[in-house]
Formats: C-alpha cells, sequence, structure tokens
C-alpha cells in the first residue's frame, strides 16, 4: 500500500473517532432542572402539606438558577376495603407555585398546601421543576395519600403545671388511633411543622420535658385516624397558656447550732447542696410566744448569723430555712428548733 493511500486510511480512522475534538453541544432542551427525589406527603389540621427540598442542579450538574415555577401533579381513584380503584391513572396538573428567588431558593425547603381533598378517596402526588424557559425536569418521586374525614379536636384537655415539665390529659376521640402534641412559644405566631413525638401517641396523657420554668408556653392536641398507611390529622384543641413553675422547695438546713457571743448569738448550720438554692431565713421566738419572727431582710447567702438584738436573760428559740432562686421563692421547712439562753 502507498504512503499516500495509509495516510488517508489513518486520517478517515480518526475522524471517526473525533480527532479529539469536542462532542456535539447537548441540546439546551435536554439541560432541564435536575428531579425531586424528596417529596412527602404530610396531613396536618384536616390538610395536606406536600414538602419537598428545591434542586440545586440542572440535570447537567450546572447551577440551577433559571427556576421559575414547580407544577403539583396528582392522580386520583376510590377507596374501596383499603384498595384502591381507578389508581395508576395519569396524573394531571391541579396547581402551579411560583418561585419569587431562584437564588435563594435553591437546596431550601418548601411547603404547598392542598385542600380540597375528599374523603374516600387515594391520591398520588408528584412535582415537577420548570425553568424560566419553560423546561421541564422529570417528575418527582410518588407519594400516596388515603383520605378519609378528619377526626375531631381532643375535649376535656387538662394541663398541671410542674419543675420544668407540663402534663396532659384529655379524653379519647372517637375513631382515632393516635394524638399528636405541638407546643409553641407564647409570643410565637405559629406552631412547628412537626409535633413534640415522632410517632403518634396512642395514650391520652403527656408529660413535656423539654420546658423552661416561668417561660409561658401553648400547646395544641390533635388526634390522628390511621387510614390504611396515611395518618389523618385533625384540626388541634383550643390552645391555652401554660407557665412551668418550681414547686420543689430546698431541703431543710440541718446540723443548726447556737453559740453565746459578746455580741449576741450566733448561729451556724450546714450547708445546702440544691444548685438553685438563693440562701437562707433565720427566725426566732421567745420561749413564751406563739410565731416566729424573721431576722434578716433578704436570704443569707452564707450558713452564719449573728443575732445582736438580744436581751440579757432571755431565752430564745431559733430556727433556719433555705429559700431557692425561683419566681415563686420556694421555702423549706423549719429547721429542727434550737433554744439559747443569752446570759452576757
Amino acid at each position: 500500500m502507498k504512503a499516500s493511500t495509509v495516510m488517508l486510511a489513518c486520517a478517515a480512522l480518526l475522524l471517526a473517532a473525533g480527532c479529539g475534538l469536542k462532542s456535539p453541544p447537548v441540546a439546551r432542551d435536554t439541560i432541564v432542572p435536575r428531579r425531586i427525589v424528596d417529596l412527602q406527603a404530610v396531613p396536618r389540621e384536616g390538610k395536606l402539606d406536600l414538602v419537598w427540598t428545591v434542586p440545586k442542579e440542572n440535570t447537567d450538574k450546572t447551577p440551577l438558577i433559571d427556576l421559575e415555577r414547580f407544577q403539583i401533579l396528582r392522580s386520583e381513584g376510590a377507596l374501596i376495603a383499603e384498595e384502591c380503584k381507578g389508581c395508576g391513572e395519569e396524573s394531571k396538573v391541579i396547581s402551579e407555585m411560583s418561585v419569587k428567588s431562584p437564588e435563594e431558593a435553591r437546596g431550601n425547603r418548601v411547603t404547598f398546601l392542598v385542600e380540597d381533598q375528599e374523603p374516600g378517596k387515594v391520591y398520588g402526588y408528584q412535582v415537577v421543576s420548570v425553568s424560566q424557559k419553560g423546561y421541564r425536569g422529570a417528575p418527582s418521586n410518588p407519594v400516596t395519600v388515603y383520605w378519609d374525614y378528619p377526626p375531631s379536636p381532643p375535649s376535656r384537655v387538662r394541663a398541671d403545671r410542674g419543675d420544668k415539665s407540663v402534663s396532659f390529659s384529655w379524653e379519647p376521640v372517637v375513631g382515632a388511633t393516635g394524638y399528636n402534641v405541638y407546643r409553641r412559644g407564647e409570643q410565637e405566631k405559629d406552631f412547628p411543622f412537626n409535633p413534640l413525638n415522632r410517632t403518634p401517641l396512642t395514650d391520652t396523657t403527656y408529660t413535656d420535658l423539654g420546658v423552661e420554668n416561668e417561660k409561658t408556653y401553648v400547646y395544641s392536641i390533635r388526634a390522628v385516624k390511621r387510614v390504611v398507611k396515611t395518618d389523618v390529622e385533625g384540626k388541634g384543641s383550643l390552645g391555652a397558656p401554660v407557665t412551668p413553675t418550681d414547686l420543689i422547695p430546698p431541703e431543710t438546713p440541718t446540723g443548726v447550732s447556737a453559740v453565746p457571743l459578746r455580741e449576741g448569738i450566733e448561729l451556724n448550720w450546714r450547708k445546702n447542696r440544691e444548685p438553685d438554692l438563693l440562701g437562707y431565713n433565720v427566725y426566732r421566738r421567745k420561749v413564751d410566744e406563739e410565731r416566729y419572727k424573721k431576722l434578716n431582710e433578704t436570704p443569707l447567702t452564707r450558713e452564719l448569723y449573728l443575732d445582736r438584738e438580744v436581751e440579757p436573760d432571755q431565752e430564745y428559740e431559733y430556727a433556719v430555712t433555705a429559700v431557692d432562686n425561683s419566681a415563686r421563692r420556694n421555702e423549706s421547712p423549719y429547721s429542727e428548733e434550737i433554744r439559747m439562753k443569752y446570759l452576757h
């Protein structure tokens, strides 16, 4: 074979292999928003929240900066004996949700509220991202919702405040299979999306230990009805403010002793170990008096007190109490009294 023929053959092979050139550019209509993969359907107060994460990228891994809207797709069937008749039919766009700021939306969680569901039906939902040029991403992961009439709100809700705790009890709701408990601060407008309990409660009691004393909270208790695989949540009970309060006083001081001095009678006692201890009060009475009189104006911070206002040859009885730093200033019972006659 001649050299020219060999060169032409090699050239043909190089052209077939691309000769090191870049592949043809991808058509713009194939570069679409990346598929949503974490769509959730969460029933809340008789309605349905669709929740998902906004994609950050396009399918070619370029930043998604031209997202315009989401399309909400839905299919439906009839719920008959826990089975769906008509499910699997083609989904239709029932609504669209615009995106005001694509840059800020990227990677954030968004919620779409559905309010037109009918009892006795099964719904399938998907979400599609649409760019400003109208390019549609692939439909999200599908979610299925079994729907029925939501249960009634719990009644006769009783709240008992305690030390860093709030306990509740309520009447059972007919048809309910569980309950959710929500909490917000007094100054907050809305309850959080998720309840305090991870799974619906099966009992009609609940104790919240994640609160602070002297801070007011508002609660909502909502009944849940299990419909095949969906927990349909009803509206909440009337929210009443509750303020946890420290009702537990410190331990009674022990080891109280009295020593007569030229300046008066000195009292000593053992130190209390409570972390919320504010101090101590000292009480005195004459042996013929019925009631004690508190000697200090503000709680003492040391386990020591000198009573200078004593009379010679007078016999006194003393007792000490401990006080905490709560708003109630809980005070312990009197210590074991000690009697001393001042002879100086």
